[in-house]
């Protein structure tokens, strides 16, 4: 299967994952390292293979957001992509950058997008 293919039919199941309401349902378990205590988190994507989350965890050098990328294997969670701190982003002008990218490109398939 070509990357292209592959990676259209993880974004439909992505918008078919967000439109099921699952995310607001499923089960919030976030793998993350043994220092860090888990506070809170945000599913961004959720499924039985991969998880996209926003985590609020603690550890002994305070409290932190950071965004982490899942992959199951073999039965276990494993960081594949990201665990950073994003505590630090501009949130405000992420959020305004991708609302006009959305735009100006006229994107669909975005939860946003009209």
């Amino acid at each position: 299967m070509s990357d292209r293919k592959a990676s259209n039919e993880e974004e439909k199941k992505k918008q078919d994952y967000e439109r099921s309401g699952k995310a607001d349902r499923a089960p919030k378990i976030y793998p993350v390292s043994e220092s860090f205590k888990v506070l809170e988190g945000y599913d961004i994507y959720r499924s039985d293979e991969l998880i996209i989350a926003l985590v609020v965890v603690e550890s002994d050098f305070g409290r932190d957001l950071r965004l982490y990328r899942w992959q199951k294997r073999k039965e276990s969670w494993k960081v594949d992509l990201c665990r950073m701190s994003v505590l630090r982003w501009n949130w405000n002008a992420i959020s305004s950058k991708v609302s006009e990218l959305i735009d100006k490109y006229e994107l669909s398939g975005s939860k946003g997008a009209s």
